[in-house]
């Protein structure tokens, strides 16, 4: 605001400080009115240029012509669809364990006297190879004894059988010796008649007759006798047969040989040791017949169980991860578990390992994973999971802009889905997870320029950049 020449007086008079000697300084006051004016005319001047020169300079700036509105345009990555058979694979784990081992125990009792060398868990050994040696001192001469018993009951057999001949002999000769007696009876009976002999005579031949009956029968009885006693001979002799052959086993059985080709599990065998057969001595597994227990769940055993190519059978890929390193394998399904597995809650499956599919050789205990292909989907679509939308939802683009889609999931594989409805083959599925989709949502893929207005290239670059 304006001061009055009044107030400037006044401050004037309060700076210099105002003494009784000095008298005040008094103005007409024409001129006070005067001084206000002026400066009131010099305010309204500057703000008058002022305002001139501001529309001067906006008048001097070039017209802008309105921006053409372009709505935003995505750039995204697609992926053209076709129908096909897709089979996923199931990502399982499992255990690896021996398809054939066994624990061995001697076969007969005794003390130990040689072990071989190799007989060392985790030892490579190859079927019938000598694991340990027991003393055979007693099963050497339970053999000698065995067979001095068979040859004596042999020789007992000969004499039986020569006893018999002799008794056949015999008995012929009584025979002969009794038809004889009987041809001179009847002859002696019919001379009666015509008195030649005496009755007394003809009495004689019959006791002769009588005693030649007896010793006909007498020869069938020892006859009869004797053949009994080469039937209890020849008995004998198939048990004696028998414990020779026993004996012999045991006397074999005295060294402990692998049964198949295998590694040594454990062992427990030193030279000194009185084992028996209870003793458990080593144990062995078949490093060629190796199998993997793993587990299907309800829902994955139902799919496979549909599936025209049956679960049985079934080739199988094995992962075995050691440190850093992973090693494959090979092998089929060879069996399921005849309970099912409520605790793990599912089915198992036992798989058979294929030999040497791997330089590396597996051993039981391993934890490995496992690639099960999981049942076949016809006329099915396979899509990146990226491209996935809500659960079942994706967005085909048609002319440059998105349209969503209702799909049915068949399953997941890695990270893959395969659907199965609601696309067509050629269809061109977005795979850009967009925040921004939605239908009539416009897009390119990378590498396209959008197009601009006609005529209006520039401001289509404008609005690229901004």
């Amino acid at each position: 605001m304006l001061k009055s020449i009044n107030e400037e007086e006044a401050a004037d008079s309060a700076a210099v400080g105002d003494t009784p000697d000095r008298p005040q300084d008094r103005r007409s006051p024409l001129l006070s009115g005067g001084r206000v004016v002026l400066q009131v005319v010099l305010m309204m001047a500057v703000l008058g240029g002022s305002y001139v020169i501001m529309n001067r300079i906006i008048e001097s700036q070039p017209e802008r012509s309105a921006r053409t509105f372009r709505p935003t345009v995505y750039p995204v990555e697609t992926v053209a669809v076709t129908p096909a058979s897709n089979r996923p694979q199931l990502l399982l784990y499992g255990e690896v364990q021996a398809a054939r081992s066994v624990e061995l125990r001697p076969l007969v009792n005794g003390e130990i006297i040689a072990v071989n060398p190799d007989l060392k868990a985790g030892s490579h050994v190859a079927a019938g190879d000598e694991l340990m040696e027991i003393d055979s001192f007693h099963f050497k001469g339970a053999l000698s004894e065995a067979r001095a018993n068979l040859a004596q009951a042999r020789a007992t057999l000969a004499e039986t059988e020569a006893r018999i001949v002799a008794e056949k002999d015999q008995l012929e000769g009584a025979e002969m010796q009794l038809a004889l007696a009987e041809s001179d009876l009847k002859r002696a009976e019919s001379l009666v008649e015509s008195g030649t002999l005496t009755e007394k005579q003809v009495e004689d031949r019959r006791l002769i007759v009588s005693q030649r009956e007896q010793a006909v029968s007498q020869r069938r009885n020892n006859q009869i006798i004797e053949d009994a006693k080469r039937e209890q001979q020849i008995a004998s002799i198939e048990s004696l047969t028998w414990k020779v052959q026993q004996a012999e086993r045991n006397l074999e059985n005295t060294v402990l040989r692998a049964p198949f080709t295998g590694v040594v599990n454990s062992e427990n065998a030193e030279p000194g040791r009185y084992v028996s057969s209870s003793d458990v001595v080593a144990s062995l597994y078949d490093d060629e017949a190796l199998e993997v227990r793993f587990t299907l769940t309800d829902a994955q055993y139902g799919r496979i169980s549909t599936d025209a190519d049956p679960l049985i059978g079934r080739a199988i890929g094995v992962v075995w991860v050691v440190g850093l390193s992973s090693y494959e394998y090979s092998g089929r399904i060879d069996r399921i578990a005849a309970e099912i597995a409520s605790q793990r809650g599912g089915v198992e499956v036992v798989a058979r390992l294929d030999p040497n599919s791997s330089p590396v050789q597996l051993r039981p205990g391993a934890f490995v994973e496992i690639d099960v292909p999981d049942r076949t989907y016809d006329s099915s679509f396979r899509i990146p999971e990226t491209a996935l939308f809500n659960g079942n939802e994706v967005f085909v683009v048609e002319d440059g802009k998105l349209a969503r889609r209702i799909v049915e999931i068949a399953a997941f594989d890695g990270e893959d889905v395969i659907v199965l409805g609601g696309l067509q083959s050629g269809d061109v599925v977005m795979t850009t997870h967009l925040t921004q989709a939605d239908d009539g949502v416009q897009v390119r893929e990378p590498g396209a320029r959008p197009a601009g207005p006609r005529g209006d290239g520039v401001a289509g670059q404008r609005t690229q950049g901004s």
